[in-house]
């Protein structure tokens, strides 16, 4: 073996080894759902990746949560608590608006000798201000 032929077999190594296809690494998202993603980032501010990629899953699309932090970073979309700007009172209107206040009591009944048991709601809404 002389090193002239060792040689011309490591170049032919080389030569095979870089021009032979690499099939590995992310598979490309589908520019629907890229856009999908998107504009649920833009409409719902407060929503996180897990949110979206849930939110995506009721729809029928099955991705990722990375793939969604990537997806938002290529749009240059931030993550969501840079994207919501509720203030602590728009927080407790939106708190109180889906309120509600619940009890259990019962009441002895001296004329049948029973115990009734109630359990009642109550909905607390008010078209009041909360915070001043």
């Amino acid at each position: 073996m002389t090193p002239g032929t060792l040689l011309s077999w490591h170049r032919r190594l080389v030569r095979w080894r870089w021009t032979y296809p690499h099939s590995g690494g992310r598979p490309p998202v589908d520019a629907k759902i890229a856009e999908l993603i998107g504009q649920m980032a833009r409409e719902n501010p407060g929503w996180g990746y897990k949110r979206i990629q849930g939110e995506l899953l009721g729809l029928g699309y099955r991705v990722g949560a990375s793939t969604v932090r990537w997806v938002l970073r290529q749009l240059r979309t931030p993550p969501a608590p840079q994207r919501s700007h509720d203030t602590w009172r728009q927080f407790l209107h939106a708190q109180a608006a889906t309120m509600l206040a619940c009890g259990f009591f019962h009441v002895d009944c001296a004329v049948t000798l029973r115990r009734v048991y109630v359990f009642f709601v109550i909905v607390c809404r008010s078209n009041t201000r909360l915070c001043g």
